[in-house]
């Protein structure tokens, strides 16, 4: 079933079908909260009969209960806005660039810090809540990592981890677009982007990194362009690192 639909359409049926089948056994109108429930039962059920997410399973089983349940409540309308601002402030980059918010395995970590070249450094093109820099940074801390983010939520909740972990010099984050960052002075840039992006990811590696710097993606290809390299991951999502290096470059 996993191949039939797309991503975004399985989500859609996820929910669609829930609600249908929930509504055969429980009438939405005389009892909300329990066709609610029943509806993220069988969404979460449904998000793992298509392989999705585990997260996404949690998601989906939440989703409706959450909603039926803060109308029960009459939460005043800012807190409605208030909600969106905040899902905003997560999420931006889904809804703009198509890029969701993934996290890095542990052993993406592991596997960055078997290649990546001594002294190396690093641009992460997209850092979320910077567990992986950080990680990274101590398991290597003769890399050092620019970690950039531009969902205001995430970018703070990677500040916040940076202080927690002390502040390694080795790490430095901002809130600024990747997009916007010269390449030149990187040895390689680690992405864990959507197939969206990869084309204008892959043109701008090529206009501006240094020769001989590296280009590594979590699971998403470059269409077209075979990597020199490809490391085995272990989840579900996280299948392969692949692994590009520059032919040539501005420097």
């Amino acid at each position: 079933m996993r191949q039939v639909l797309p991503v975004a359409m399985r989500h859609g049926f996820v929910q669609l079908a829930a609600a249908l089948g929930a509504w055969f056994l429980i009438a939405p109108a005389l009892q909300p909260l329990a066709w609610a429930v029943l509806q993220g039962l069988l969404a979460a059920a449904l998000a793992g009969l298509f392989r999705l997410s585990r997260g996404s399973w949690l998601a989906h089983g939440l989703f409706v209960p959450a909603m039926v349940y803060c109308y029960q409540l009459a939460l005043p309308a800012w807190g409605y806005l208030l909600a969106l601002l905040l899902t905003f402030a997560i999420g931006r980059n889904a809804w703009l660039e198509r890029v969701p918010f993934y996290r890095s395995s542990r052993l993406v970590v592991e596997r960055l810090a078997e290649v990546l070249p001594e002294r190396a450094r690093l641009l992460e093109a997209g850092c979320g809540d910077a567990r992986l820099a950080l990680r990274l940074a101590a398991r290597r801390p003769d890399v050092r990592i620019s970690a950039l983010e531009t969902a205001w939520a995430a970018w703070g909740l990677a500040w916040v981890r940076w202080c927690l972990a002390g502040r390694p010099a080795n790490v430095r984050i901002a809130c600024r677009s990747f997009w916007r960052e010269p390449l030149a002075e990187y040895d390689a840039i680690y992405a864990f982007l959507s197939p969206q992006p990869m084309p204008r990811l892959w043109r701008k590696f090529i206009a501006e990194g240094r020769a001989g710097s590296l280009l590594l993606s979590n699971t998403f290809a470059v269409p077209g362009v075979e990597p020199q390299r490809t490391l085995a991951l272990d989840g579900p999502l996280q299948k392969r690192l692949l692994i590009w290096r520059h032919p040539h470059g501005t420097r």
